[in-house]
């Protein structure tokens, strides 16, 4: 009985390494954090030119960044939950 066991035990670990060896996390880490930060990346050309960027005015930049900061301003605050542990009537 111990070596139906033993023997059982073997395949298990086997088939669980072999399962644990080809990961689809490991194979695309860090791929989505390099995706983000080319996404997010103002000018991409930036060590090549030197020069500022000139599409935006003074004052439709500042009119932008009021508008953003009222809609902020109107945002719900979000709460944290609350978790209930035990019985939550009180008699």
């Amino acid at each position: 009985m111990t070596r139906i066991t033993c023997a059982g035990s073997l395949v298990m670990l086997i088939a669980f390494a072999n399962g644990c060896l080809h990961s689809r996390v490991e194979e695309n880490w860090g791929k989505s954090y390099e995706a983000h930060v080319v996404w997010q990346t103002a000018n991409p050309n930036a060590p090549e030119t030197r020069e500022p960027l000139e599409s935006l005015d003074p004052e439709t930049g500042q009119r932008v960044a009021d508008r953003y900061y009222k809609g902020q301003e109107q945002q719900r605050q979000r709460e944290a939950p609350t978790v209930v542990l035990g019985d939550a009537i009180e008699e």
